[in-house]
């Protein structure tokens, strides 16, 4: 309930300052997502699959980002500052008992988030978004072995939460024929649990993108990508995490659309109840998005 009511704070502050400042203009439900979540972060709104190969391992995730409202200073287009809501989780497949998968591990996350858009030029970007979230992770009854009467493989469950900001700076080109996104930025815990774990985290990345070399499929364009995520999380010593992931959307890039996706991911487990195992696996998947 926290990070919901600092969300809901930030949507009050961006409505004050556009009623204090009325050569400007403020939007309700503005449309389309104005930054869409990073692509190869799984600690980010996703609706899709992925399988793990040679193992029964399967990431399920759902959820959304909305953009509620948007402020134009002085009716400017090319800059803008929007505020919305994050809800989402994640959780993982190891087996399925007839017909219902067998859940081992979930996150679930929710807050909201504000960021800063300028269109420095027709092909060029600068975006600021802040995160403040809440994630709580859990063991579900796909971890319990009925037979035994035990937690499997001798791990209970522990009581992992962690209320964050996150800052990162992106800055995006997109002259033409490969289109490039680059990111940097931290996040600090106000709470967590384990207290072992560093309240400082640091992430970066890149992503790039084609929208000109495939030919489009039902008249929609298809835009091959590569975007490699890292982070680096102190556990409490630091560790740092990659996942590289190698696709192709259907739709354009940061609108609606199909992602269908190779990927490699190295580092820490994403699921929290294994916040100090570190794992090694290729996977292939699928997203939607829709924003």
């Amino acid at each position: 309930m926290y990070s919901l009511a600092r969300t809901l704070l930030l949507l009050s502050m961006l409505n004050t300052l556009a009623l204090a400042q009325p050569s400007g203009r403020v939007i309700f439900l503005p449309g389309e997502l104005a930054t869409p979540p990073l692509t190869a972060s799984y600690h980010e709104p996703r609706v899709g699959l992925r399988k793990e190969f040679a193992t029964s391992r399967l990431k399920v995730d759902i959820g959304a980002s909305v953009d509620v409202l948007e402020y134009e200073p002085n009716g400017d287009s090319t800059e803008g500052i929007r505020a919305g809501i994050d809800f989402f989780t994640y959780a993982l497949s190891t087996n399925s008992e007839g017909l219902r998968l067998q859940i081992d591990a979930v996150d679930g996350y929710f807050g909201g988030h504000i960021t800063y858009r300028n269109e420095l030029t027709a092909l060029s970007r600068l975006t600021l978004r802040l995160r403040l979230l809440h994630v709580s992770a859990h063991f579900l009854d796909g971890h319990f072995d009925k037979s035994a009467q035990t937690w499997k493989d001798n791990r209970q469950p522990i009581p992992f939460t962690r209320d964050f900001g996150e800052l990162v700076g992106m800055y995006a080109d997109m002259i033409a024929p490969v289109h490039v996104q680059v990111y940097a930025g931290f996040s600090y815990a106000t709470l967590i649990r384990p207290t072992t774990i560093k309240r400082v985290e640091m992430l970066g990345g890149v992503e790039l993108y084609t929208p000109d070399i495939v030919e489009p499929v039902f008249n929609k364009p298809c835009n091959l990508y590569l975007a490699q995520h890292f982070f680096v999380r102190g556990i409490p010593n630091y560790v740092g995490t990659g996942n590289t992931e190698f696709g192709i959307k259907f739709g354009e890039w940061a609108r609606t659309g199909l992602k269908i996706y190779l990927s490699y991911y190295n580092g820490l487990d994403v699921f929290s109840q294994y916040y100090d195992v570190r794992r090694e696996s290729w996977g292939i998947g699928f997203a939607f998005d829709f924003w």
